[in-house]
């Protein structure tokens, strides 16, 4: 059916040449609301906490269902969080807080277009230039040029910029429908804890079990840790066999210039030939040892 968004803000119907009764007074923004709304805004990720506790303060009920409520917190959340930003003193924040809820009771008061955008700047004016001083007291609440510069740059994005829909929401009455729907949702039944299932027994066979299997796995870890040690080990050794040959094979086909070179290069040669044959027959032994410490281990692990 019909209804008003938001029924304190709905004054009674005035009678004929009447002025429309004020709406009912607000609890103020105190200086602890305000500092507890800063720390449930820090302190939690999601800004509707900040948001609901904000509105529970102010008294304004039913902010996500009721159109107008929403918005009005909306319209405070925003004007403190942007006073912080702007380093305005907690005096300077209630007094834009203040002024911000003025332009919204106007908006609320007059019906339809009565309440003009000229009748907006003058308003504003009106609340905020008995603020401003030369030099401001501004943990009492006054504001300098500059602080009164951005308070009139906020207030022209974040409203004039919108009068018309501020107007058209605080002012026409609006359609509300209500709807209604219920679901039968089933809950399945708790799991019961594993040990429930298990008797002392099985429960220490299954603890031993997974204390063999963490041991298995920790040496398995070990040993591939070592293989992988060893294999480079060896590679390493090959990479230097490999230099060292290339560099025996490039200084084998240099042709000595003195007689010195000669016998230098004869004796670097004959040296090398042995040392191949000396690495050969210790690669043969190094294998044939290697498979006996494998067999042994086998052995051992039959054990």
């Amino acid at each position: 059916g019909r209804s008003r968004a938001m029924a304190e803000e709905d004054p009674a119907p005035p009678a004929d040449g009447a002025a429309p009764a004020p709406p009912p007074p607000r609890p103020p923004l105190t200086p602890e609301i305000l500092a507890a709304f800063y720390e449930n805004l820090d302190a939690n990720p999601d800004p509707d906490v900040a948001a609901d506790a904000l509105a529970e303060s102010l008294e304004l009920r039913d902010r996500t269902t009721d159109a107008r409520v929403g918005s009005r917190v909306d319209f405070i959340f925003n004007a403190l969080d942007f006073a912080r930003d702007a380093g305005l003193t907690p005096a300077q924040t209630v007094a834009v807080h203040e002024v911000g809820q003025a332009m919204l009771d106007a908006c609320a008061a007059a019906p339809g277009p009565s309440f003009s955008f000229a009748d907006a700047e003058s308003l504003f004016q009106s609340t905020i230039l008995p603020k401003v001083a030369a030099e401001p007291d501004r943990e009492g609440g006054q504001f300098s040029v500059t602080d009164v510069r951005a308070v009139s740059d906020y207030f022209a994005k974040g409203f004039f910029q919108h009068f018309s829909l501020w107007r058209f929401v605080w002012s026409e009455e609006q359609e509300t429908e209500k709807h209604e729907t219920f679901r039968r949702v089933e809950f399945a039944f708790p799991a019961r804890p594993l040990p429930d299932f298990l008797t002392e027994e099985a429960n220490e066979e299954r603890l031993a079990r997974e204390a063999e299997e963490a041991e298995a796995a920790r040496v398995a870890a070990e040993e591939e840790a070592k293989e992988a040690e060893e294999a480079e080990r060896l590679r390493l050794i090959e990479e230097e066999d490999a230099k060292r040959k290339a560099e025996e094979e490039e200084y084998a086909r240099r042709k000595p210039a003195t007689l010195a070179d000669a016998v230098e290069h004869a004796v670097k040669t004959a040296l090398a030939q042995e040392r191949a044959a000396l690495e050969a027959e210790y690669a043969v032994r190094e294998k044939q040892l290697r498979e006996k410490i494998s067999v042994l281990e086998q052995q051992m692990k039959a054990k």
